[in-house]
């Protein structure tokens, strides 16, 4: 989907109405009666109505049931709910547009109240809703709004959040079934395949990595495991035993796959061959070995370097800090992450930029890119820092 076309989600709105981030005074109904809001409701997090156990004053007659959420009221009919019994139980359907041509209704013959919040949001809040998105960030060109100290701690905030997110991405990866110490190393080494598969074939090293290891293959040296990655991993004859659909288009000769896999076959056979002892005593020294076993031909340049380092061996020395339940390893772990720094790309950095915020001291932080992909990207405005510090100004 394009920048341009990504819309809010609803679980926004579901937290405009959870917290009452509107008007609450003088509500009407779309039908004319006069509303009031004794309880919005408890989120429901299963299937059914978004709010559960609400209780309405609509007229002067108390109504308690269900709420349901949505951008448009047209939403209703799109997503079948006049079908689901589970939604019968729903007294007010609340939309920040009204556009149904047909009035809402249960399977079993109700019409829920309609509220339509747009007029009775906040104006700040009103305001960054109706901004035109051009650059993907929601809160662009609402420089008045702005908040530098709540934009700071927002990017401090997502820096942290990044590593959780790194960390529980490598946990899909660890295989419960194997030995700790080998399914810590395998996911160890899937991941890398990963990060060097990053961006267009992210999903085929990781599928290759996971082959390899299912092969247990024996090398001597780590050119003779090259080799016989090559072999497997390019080869058309049907004794390889896998064919992966490579993308070889649109990328720079540094992120070919021939050249990726060359370097991840590398640091599979180093990492295989380093004693676990010292992944778990000396973890930043099992670093400089892994770098020291890794043939000059096949290190990854300076800036993938240090996304294997920070997104993937950071978090993975973590992990293996929590599995042992070693605090200290866990600590020197995120450490490590706290103080390393990174810089981020330009297409991250300039919607930021463009918005009006201050990015010195920030632009090194891989919270950046955090915030612009899991929370501007994705419309989760509802959990920003800026956004609540915007909506209160």
């Amino acid at each position: 989907m394009s920048e341009q076309a990504r819309p809010y989600r609803e679980n926004l709105f579901q937290w405009i109405w959870q917290q009452l981030e509107f008007d609450c005074q003088n509500l009407s109904t779309v039908c004319g009666k006069e509303l009031s809001i004794a309880d919005p409701g408890k989120l429901n997090h299963a299937g059914g109505p978004d709010f559960l156990g609400a209780h309405i004053v609509a007229n002067g007659l108390h109504w308690h049931g269900s709420v349901e959420i949505h951008k448009t009221s047209a939403d209703w009919h799109a997503h079948n709910h006049g079908k689901d019994k589970n939604f019968d139980s729903v007294i007010l359907h609340v939309v920040f547009q009204d556009n149904a041509k047909i009035p809402a209704t249960t399977s079993d013959g109700s019409t829920p109240m309609v509220l339509v919040l747009k007029p009775y949001l906040h104006k700040s809040l009103n305001h960054l809703l109706s901004l035109k998105q051009t650059d993907g960030l929601p809160c662009g060109g609402s420089v008045a709004f702005i908040n530098q100290d709540a934009f700071n701690k927002q990017i401090e905030e997502a820096h942290k959040e990044y590593f959780e997110y790194k960390v529980k991405e490598l946990l899909q990866e660890y295989n419960p079934s194997l030995r700790m110490s080998q399914a810590w190393r395998e996911m160890l080494i899937i991941q890398v395949y990963k990060t060097l598969g990053i961006p267009a074939n992210r999903l085929q090293m990781g599928e290759f990595a996971k082959w390899l290891l299912g092969k247990n293959y024996q090398a001597n040296t780590a050119d003779e495991f090259v080799e016989f990655a090559y072999a497997r991993a390019f080869s058309e004859k049907s004794e390889a035993g896998i064919t992966i659909h490579w993308n070889h288009s649109g990328m720079r000769p540094a992120s070919r796959p021939r050249k990726r896999v060359g370097q991840a076959a590398a640091w599979h056979y180093a990492i295989s061959r380093l004693s676990f002892k010292k992944f778990l005593n000396e973890p930043e020294q099992a670093w400089q070995d892994i770098l020291s076993a890794v043939p000059a031909g096949k290190v990854p340049g300076k800036s993938r370097m240090q996304i294997i380092k920070n997104t993937v061996y950071f978090p993975a020395v973590y992990l293996l800090g929590d599995i042992l339940q070693s605090e200290s390893l866990k600590t020197e772990a995120f450490s490590r992450w706290q103080k390393a720094s990174q810089i981020v790309p330009e297409e991250v950095r300039k919607p930021f930029k463009k918005a009006g915020f201050e990015l010195s001291g920030l632009n090194k932080k891989l919270g950046l890119a955090h915030q612009y992909k899991r929370y501007c990207l994705q419309r989760n405005c509802h959990r920003c820092k800026v956004f609540k510090s915007s909506i209160g100004s």
